[in-house]
């Protein structure tokens, strides 16, 4: 199995079992527009990471506006609920004072759903606490607490390419839409809004494979370039987050690292997109086209119907549909007048991911094994990382 199509395995298992919660997800909707109806506060910390910093933000687009992101459990009141990924004792200070308290699975926190000793001393609990001695219940997002999903023989100490903006992300916009679904229409059954957006997000995530055939041929050539003296660089100005999901645990180190004008005709350029033409973004991707760089596009074909005279997917070498054409979301709510909960952002993320992990596996069919970072939340993670940056710095890959 290629590297591509084992991350996009993995993106698909994590789905699927994300049915299995459900229910879960639609009563924790439920209670969490009873909460915003009583004039309570639902808060949100469940977007640890890099990209869920930005996914998970109140201004994304497509955020229905309902949770509060906060990591300040004292300001939280009796009667609230917060959604979070932490476990310390201000955790359990604020459930102690009545906030209900979820605590959400990540793979950067120590939880009990992982080996001792895994976790470095940095990412574990110095009050000793586990999810289960701060909440009221857990919710899994079924990200393997390694994060990474591809195996690499060559870097036998870590999984390759992350997916904390899948498993984060999708429990993110469910909880959203059931929440949103309820306080618009208290009467409505549960689950029903976070069925159809995992639905949505699934057959579009299968879709993805169908850029396998022209993930590798861009592989290929981002080897060659890569090993004629090219830099790699990715940037997403409109969604900050996904050139955040690079050079990060079990990410590529080289990514936005280094002189651009040093070989700019061996360049990579990606950009990664939630709408087809926007402005800035287009006009990056074609003055780094002009300058020689192989340019990559992740981005809508259109929006909300309309198709751009000159958008990101024309003017790439290799551009990929992120089959996300919505302004707003996939999600109707009555008495809104635009959409909710986009798959832009877990899509388009996946799709740069396969890329990362066949452009690691061409790279090692030439004899070149690429850096790739270990997370520091790992034990030896930071070691591992401070070891290899001389051999970084030797290869420039």
């Amino acid at each position: 199995m290629t590297y591509m199509a084992q991350y996009h395995r993995g993106t698909m298992q994590i789905l699927e079992a994300l049915a299995g919660e459900l229910e879960q997800i639609g009563a924790l909707g439920a209670r969490a527009a009873g909460v915003v109806r009583r004039g309570g506060t639902v808060w949100t910390s469940m977007d640890t990471g890099h990209m869920p910093h930005f996914e998970h933000a109140e201004e994304r687009r497509g955020n229905p506006g309902l949770f509060r992101s906060s990591r300040e459990f004292p300001d939280m009141k009796k009667g609230d609920l917060a959604f979070t990924n932490f476990c310390h004792r201000d955790v359990l200070a604020a459930r102690e004072r009545g906030v209900y308290v979820v605590c959400v699975t990540t793979p950067y926190w120590d939880n009990e759903f992982r080996p001792a000793g895994f976790t470095d001393i940095s990412h574990s609990n110095p009050d000793g606490l586990m999810l289960k001695d701060v909440s009221n219940e857990i919710l899994h997002t079924h990200m393997p607490y390694q994060q990474g999903l591809v195996d690499c023989p060559q870097i036998p100490e870590f999984k390759l390419c992350p997916c904390a903006a899948t498993g984060g992300g999708a429990v993110h916009w469910m909880l959203n839409a059931e929440a949103a679904n309820q306080v618009a229409s208290p009467e409505a059954g549960e689950v029903e809004k976070a069925r159809h957006y995992l639905a949505v997000l699934t057959e579009r995530a299968a879709r993805a494979a169908a850029h396998m055939d022209v993930i590798q041929e861009a592989a290929e050539v981002m080897t060659k370039r890569i090993l004629s003296g090219g830099r790699w660089f990715a940037r997403s100005l409109e969604h900050p987050g996904f050139e955040t999901e690079f050079s990060v645990a079990c990410g590529p180190r080289m990514v936005n690292q280094g002189d651009w004008d040093e070989a700019r005709d061996m360049n990579v350029m990606g950009v990664t997109a939630i709408s087809p033409a926007f402005p800035v973004e287009v006009e990056l991707a074609k003055e780094k086209k002009a300058e020689g760089a192989f340019l990559i596009g992740i981005a809508p074909a259109s929006l909300d119907g309309a198709v751009a005279d000159e958008g990101l997917l024309d003017i790439a070498d290799a551009g990929f549909d992120n089959f996300s054409p919505e302004s707003g979301g996939v999600v109707d709510i009555p008495g809104r007048g635009q959409t909710i909960c986009p798959t832009s952002g877990v899509v388009g993320n996946l799709i740069q991911q396969m890329l990362i992990a066949q452009w690691a596996e061409e790279m090692i069919k030439a004899g070149a094994v690429p850096t790739f970072l270990r997370g520091i939340y790992q034990s030896g993670g930071r070691e591992y990382n401070e070891a290899m940056a001389e051999t970084y710095q030797r290869r420039r890959y």
